[in-house]
């Protein structure tokens, strides 16, 4: 059986095409089930790229080569049950 994912994990969601310079990509941040998602913040290599309140989406336009690394989102997860932050799995872009 496969691994099982929390019910409130973040999941950092990427294209699955293959990425070309000058290109533009959405990075979109979504909780499990589509559970409500605020104060959003995009990490690169560890480093925030961007802190969003209401957005879950970080747009990537004039894709360069030192767009590349290693991303994930953390934000603020509520559901009936629970509340908190919570980070996703980081995913190669």
């Amino acid at each position: 059986t496969g691994a099982l994912v929390p019910p409130d994990q973040l999941v950092l969601q990427v294209p699955a095409r293959a990425l070309l310079e000058g290109d533009t990509v959405t990075l979109r941040c979504r909780g499990w089930n589509n559970k409500s998602v605020t104060w959003v913040s995009f990490y690169r290599h560890e480093k925030e790229v961007q802190v969003l309140r209401d957005g879950t989406e970080l747009s990537l336009s004039l894709l360069q080569l030192n767009h590349s690394g290693s991303y994930h989102c953390r934000g603020w997860v509520s559901s009936e049950v629970s509340w908190g932050w919570r980070e996703s799995a980081s995913v190669p872009v």
